[in-house]
């Protein structure tokens, strides 16, 4: 009877192991890879206004990028504003910079509510010549209450003191 129900239980064992699947592919949950991209582009007619970057490898599946234009630089200070960032120019018009991404890539572009080639060469030379940008992965996991919620977004200064990026090496991207 002993035999009986241990043959019994190996055959339990070996079929319970056969329904199981083991993946060669290892995945840490808990790794929160924040970083930080600088770009600098020129917006033309010939790029469409838009240039598209891709990440050194890609983002996880949940995170969040946020984008940062430098604005001005203030008493030694670099000034950084979240992006979409609105410009009024003369009159009704303006000009927006904005941004999407995806876990490859991201895109910052330049928007207007007029055909941007009517720009005058000071307006062009000020707003699409040169525009250095902080794209700012922000990882899904501490966006799912792991304390970052509370924090604004828009000060860039504040965003990485909680991403805990303040001496993090800044990855420049061409």
């Amino acid at each position: 009877m002993k035999k009986i129900a241990l043959l019994f239980s190996a055959m339990v064992g070996l079929a319970s192991l056969q329904s199981c699947e083991f993946n060669d592919e290892i995945v840490q949950q808990d790794i929160f890879l924040a970083e930080v991209f600088e770009v600098t582009t020129t917006f033309t007619p010939g790029n469409n206004y838009a240039s598209t970057f891709n990440f050194s490898k890609p983002s996880y599946e949940g995170d969040t990028v946020l984008m940062y234009i430098l604005w001005e630089q203030s008493n030694g200070a670099d000034v950084w504003r979240l992006v979409p960032q609105t410009v009024y120019l003369t009159g009704t018009d303006q000009i927006s910079y904005n941004y999407d991404y995806t876990r490859n890539d991201f895109r910052v572009f330049l928007q207007g509510n007029f055909n941007l080639s009517q720009l005058t060469n000071e307006e062009y030379q000020n707003y699409a010549v040169n525009q250095t940008f902080r794209a700012v992965v922000v990882p899904g996991k501490l966006l799912q209450g792991k304390g970052v919620s509370t924090v604004d977004y828009s000060d860039y200064n504040a965003t990485i003191n909680a991403l805990g990026l303040q001496n993090a090496t800044i990855k420049k991207l061409k």
